[in-house]
Formats: C-alpha cells, sequence, structure tokens
C-alpha cells in the first residue's frame, strides 16, 4: 500500500515544512555567530543586523561561548539532518523514526539554556524578551512534538487504503 501525501498528513507537513526553512536559516543567519562574516552575501548580514537591532537578541549579538557550541551542533548534526528529514517525511520512510526521536530531543534539549538564559537573566535596554521568547519557543516545541510523537505512535505514516478493484460484468 501506498503512503498517504504529504499534504493529506499535517503533522508531517509541518515537520517537512520545519526542515525546509530552517535550512536557509542555518545556512545565512544562525551561522554568522561562528563563520567569518565576510563569507555571507550582503543581505545575509544586513538581515542579521537587523534582527539584533529590531529584538536586541543578546546571545546573537554577544555570541557567548557556549551559544557557539550549540550554533556548531546546528551546523554538524542539525543540518545535514534536515535535508534527510526533509526527505524522509516527504516519501513516508518509517527509518526515520530513530533519528527523529534523537533529533528532537537533542534539539529540545539545546533550547532550554536559550529560553533559560532569555528568561533568567535581567533584561538590557532594547531587549525585547517576550518576542524573542516566543520565537525561540517553536524551536523546542515543534522538536519536542516530533519526538513525542515518534515514540508514541506507532504507524507514524498511515498507508492509503486500498480502492476495491471493480470488475465489469460481461
Amino acid at each position: 500500500m501506498a503512503i498517504k501525501s504529504l499534504l493529506s498528513r499535517p503533522f508531517d507537513l509541518l515537520i517537512f515544512i520545519f526542515f525546509l526553512t530552517h535550512i536557509p536559516i542555518t545556512i545565512f543567519i544562525d551561522s554568522q555567530s561562528v563563520l567569518p562574516r565576510s563569507w555571507y552575501a550582503d543581505g545575509a548580514v544586513n538581515m542579521l543586523e537587523w534582527y539584533v537591532e529590531q529584538f536586541g537578541d543578546p546571545l546573537v549579538k554577544d555570541s557567548p561561548s557556549w551559544f557557539r557550541v550549540l550554533v556548531w551542533n546546528e551546523i554538524l548534526l542539525q543540518l545535514p539532518f534536515f535535508f534527510v528529514g526533509a526527505y524522509a517525511f516527504a516519501a513516508g520512510k518509517r527509518w526515520i523514526r530513530q533519528p527523529a526521536i534523537v533529533y528532537g530531543v537533542s534539539t529540545a534539549t539545546t533550547l532550554l539554556p536559550i529560553l533559560g538564559e532569555l528568561v533568567l537573566t535581567p533584561a538590557k535596554a532594547g531587549v525585547r524578551r517576550t518576542e524573542l521568547i516566543l520565537f525561540y519557543l517553536p524551536y523546542l516545541l515543534v522538536p519536542l512534538a516530533l519526538a513525542v510523537r515518534m515514540l508514541l505512535v506507532e504507524d507514524i505514516f498511515p498507508q492509503r487504503p486500498r480502492r476495491p478493484v471493480s470488475r465489469k460484468r460481461v
């Protein structure tokens, strides 16, 4: 039997879009915290500068060492997985279950110090704390929901029911 269309699997479609959108974000935006800015197009540099100016993100602006380690984790481990995950969810590949659990749990875990820093550290002038928390929160919740689903749902990619073959009578 064939797997149901991605468009008929809303959660899988969300995960697929999450992975696809995360690819350019990682390559052009997040990686600027650890790689030389001279490697990037002006548009990417300007976008990151606009983001920092608008929201005052202290992690991106100050780039503490622990945050840079998390960015390297994103580049070296998560970025390759975004391609694999997008393919697996689009094609309904069941082998993605365990890698998705690992990805979901590890990514959700990396968001804990980020959100903790934003919540527990006194906000400096110009830091839009609530907006930043709301901005980062999906990067905790979506991977966590993915891991929970992979753990709890047995048939992660439901199949289309077979259509009965109609036989013409002669």
